[in-house]
């Protein structure tokens, strides 16, 4: 299973939301996605892609990411179907 997480985070605080989570991220290959162009508030939407194996630090992510977001993180699963 694959884990798929989005959120909104307000243009001042993109820096600091980038840091944080790539010390919550550590070693594990999480990758993180951006929308190419920000919403109408000016708000970026982000990606977190959880591969199978690495979905149980979804919760040490979304505490050290809680601060910097903009809305709500929506968490999707996904299984591999081939």
């Amino acid at each position: 299973m694959q884990l798929y997480v989005y959120y909104r985070v307000a243009a001042e605080h993109v820096d600091d939301a980038l840091v944080a989570f790539r010390k919550a991220r550590v070693e594990a290959p999480i990758e993180l996605l951006q929308r190419p162009e920000p919403d109408a508030d000016g708000r970026w939407t982000w990606m977190e892609i959880y591969p199978e194996g690495w979905t149980h630090r979804e919760p040490q992510v979304a505490a050290a990411m809680a601060q910097w977001l903009a809305g709500e993180r929506k968490v999707e699963r996904f299984e591999m179907l081939g």
